[in-house]
């Protein structure tokens, strides 16, 4: 049984980087909303301190976080100059070999990453209040 692709990425924000990290991600938000009308949820969240945001994605499917992949790569630069470390990231779904790659690609090797390829039960509301 297929379920929706999710991931979810967690990142230190470099010190007095707050504000710009808030913006820029707000103009990241607008641009995905914009591009990628497939994609389910793209949420982004801080931590109360202000020293860390986590970044939670729903897609349809693997080729939905392809297609993510492709459009943010434009955006990535941007985020080194807010953006200290990752700390984490979780991958809910089976990445094809592609997305994988693309993944490796940005992953910061000392971050923690944990992958749960296979789906086992559960749903997905359309929307709610």
């Amino acid at each position: 049984m297929a379920g929706p692709f999710v991931y979810i990425g967690t990142y230190k924000i470099k010190e007095g980087k707050l504000e710009v990290a808030k913006r820029s991600l707000r103009r990241l938000v607008e641009v995905v909303e914009g591009q990628e009308p497939r994609l389910i949820a793209f949420n982004v969240y801080f931590n109360e301190a202000g020293t860390t945001v986590g970044i939670v994605q729903v897609h349809p499917d693997p080729a939905s976080m392809e297609t993510h992949m492709k459009v943010i790569s434009e955006h990535v630069s941007d985020a080194f100059s807010y953006l200290d470390t990752e700390v984490s990231e979780q991958v809910y779904g089976a990445p094809s070999d592609a997305l994988a790659a693309m993944l490796r690609a940005y992953a910061d090797p000392n971050a923690v990453t944990t992958l749960l390829p296979l789906h086992e039960a559960g749903f997905t509301r359309a929307a709610f209040d």
